[in-house]
């Protein structure tokens, strides 16, 4: 059966400076970091007011919320949050490779502590106030993502940086099994080329899968005992983060059919790790991943690469920038063009039954992802020739960072 899709219709408004060209309603404010094409290093936070489509006063629009100073080429971005508050923090870059923070409330900006070892473009988690930073290909030889590969940063505290006045290192923690860890001299003259191709945080675990053509199964890292398990045989389907819907649903963009790259759609997945109980005779037993797909036939070839951000339960964006160009008094006028789409699951309750039915025959029956689609569209001027690195809405879903 098909996943249905209801879409709501546009308002008409007529395309100004900053406009919508179809109606939608976000109940948070979207932040977007942004690198500049001519300037890897230049990197901005923007912030779509999309709170004000819902009030019907202001168009809603996108603008730079302020400039990161001190980044470096080859960062990556997370939203971290703890009781303190939540921030957008940037972690890696080149051989200086630092940690910068940014609190959008207040719209300042600190540094914090430099990483064990400079990684580029790491893989990034965030999870019960802490920030986890992984080499997403580990080498062995420098100048750069070298031991130690895994690292974490906690903002439990409030912001580590000597600027807040706390100051706290990155811990290292023991790397993925499938990382380069024991390598003998011939191996180490030939390492392998290993990169993180998929990863998610699913209760107290992040779990973790090289590329399509590594098949080594996926594993999971416990947060709280600091240990790797392999949880299944198989890697992970999907390509990039699978971010969290509440619960255990998650939306990601899926590898193709009978190929290694991602296709141009989202899916919704079901994760659940299975940790076996402990007995008289015998101590707790291996976790395992069930781990089921449903396809929504509203993204289909919508997605030119996998953005996503969640919007609250049980609803998601994906996320396309581009230029646009208006003829007016015989100038042409660069705009950027945020594009967003919203998919909000209206049957999670059927999609839950079903997963964990132990029915064979309702095995066999699908269910349909039954999504409401809302798409906003902002433009600016000022703003082109830029490319998004990273999504954030600034709040928690049911416990996990978004």
């Amino acid at each position: 059966m098909a996943p249905k899709t209801k879409r709501k219709p546009g308002d008409g408004a007529t395309p100004l400076d900053d406009t919508t060209e179809s109606s939608s309603e976000f109940a948070k404010p979207v932040y977007l970091v942004a690198a500049r094409e001519d300037d890897p290093a230049a990197y901005s936070v923007l912030k779509v007011d999309a709170a004000a489509v819902a009030g019907g006063d202001e168009r809603p629009r996108v603008h730079t919320v302020a400039g990161l100073p001190r980044a470096e080429p080859g960062m990556s971005f997370v939203a971290a949050h703890s009781k303190h508050g939540s921030w957008i923090v940037g972690v890696g870059g080149g051989l200086r490779a630092g940690t910068i923070i940014f609190d959008p409330r207040t719209l300042k900006t600190f540094q914090g502590p430099r990483l064990g070892y400079p990684k580029h473009k790491p893989v990034l988690i965030s999870h019960g106030g802490e920030v986890y930073a992984i080499s997403g290909c580990p080498r062995v030889v420098r100048p750069i993502d070298c031991e130690p590969w895994f690292e974490s940063l906690s903002f439990n505290k409030g912001v580590p940086s000597k600027d807040s006045g706390l100051w706290v290192s990155w811990s290292h923690l023991p790397p993925p099994p499938f990382f380069p860890c024991f390598l003998d001299p011939y191996e180490f003259r030939n390492p392998p080329e290993i990169s993180v191709s998929s990863y998610a945080v699913v209760g107290s675990y992040i779990l973790l899968s090289p590329q399509t053509e590594l098949v080594v199964g996926t594993y999971a890292f416990h947060m709280v005992n600091k240990t790797w398990e392999k949880i299944h045989d198989k890697n992970l389907t999907f390509v990039g983060q699978a971010v969290p819907l509440g619960g255990s649903l998650f939306a990601a963009c899926p590898i193709a059919n009978n190929s290694i790259t991602a296709s141009a759609s989202a899916s919704v997945f079901y994760m659940s790790i299975k940790v076996p109980s402990s007995t008289p005779v015998a101590a707790v037993g291996t976790p395992s991943l069930s781990i089921q797909e449903f396809k929504v036939v509203a993204s289909e070839d919508k997605i030119p690469r996998p953005l996503f951000c969640p919007l609250g339960k049980d609803s998601f964006c994906f996320i396309r920038l581009g230029s646009s160009c208006r003829r007016k008094s015989r100038k042409a006028l660069q705009r950027l063009r945020v594009s967003l789409t919203a998919l909000s699951i209206e049957n999670t309750e059927a999609i839950m039954t079903h997963c964990q039915s132990q029915d064979a025959k309702a095995k066999d029956l699908l269910a349909a992802v039954q999504v409401k689609e809302q798409s906003h569209t902002c433009k600016s001027k000022g703003l082109s020739g830029m490319s998004v690195v990273a999504a954030f809405s600034m709040f928690n879903i049911v416990g996990q960072a978004s």
